[in-house]
């Protein structure tokens, strides 16, 4: 085995031992918190864990904005629509144009328009879900700095 093939091998190790253990935290920090979706916590430890401490730093920072502006648009926007495939397109199109008005890039955009849809379907059925969206976010992108 080559020395890269094998600093590659200790690489992956050190991601699978990363990615359980926050998993894990973040879960149980979530609950702790007062989260009714912990696993949102960890969803997002698994999608900031990036491969460089920089990488991870920044996708955390544009999955927290695009998250924000999803919550607020949608939380202002539902109690005054229907779920439907077409009302989730508009708030997608105005969530999109927000992001991009604020100069987001596109990680943003994407955290946007699931955000979007994730609290536009949930929030009808279980009130509390947009605020455990935030600090489960929030949770599980940070939580992961402390394996780094």
């Amino acid at each position: 085995m080559t020395k890269q093939v094998k600093k590659q091998m200790e690489n992956k190790t050190m991601l699978i031992w990363k990615m359980a253990i926050a998993s894990a935290l973040s879960w149980e920090i979530a609950k702790l918190a007062g989260s009714h979706h912990p696993y949102l916590a960890p969803i997002s430890v698994a999608l900031c864990l990036q491969t460089t401490v920089n990488r991870s730093i920044l996708f955390s920072y544009h999955r927290m904005v695009g998250t924000v502006i999803g919550i607020s648009l949608t939380v202002l926007a539902a109690p005054y629509l229907n779920v439907n495939g077409w009302t989730l397109g508009l708030l997608i199109l105005v969530g999109g144009f927000v992001t991009k008005w604020l100069k987001r890039d596109e990680t943003a955009l994407h955290q946007v328009a699931l955000t979007v849809l994730l609290v536009f379907v949930f929030e009808h059925k279980a009130g509390s879900y947009p605020i455990d969206r935030f600090r489960d976010t929030l949770i599980g992108g940070s939580s992961r700095f402390s394996f780094i």
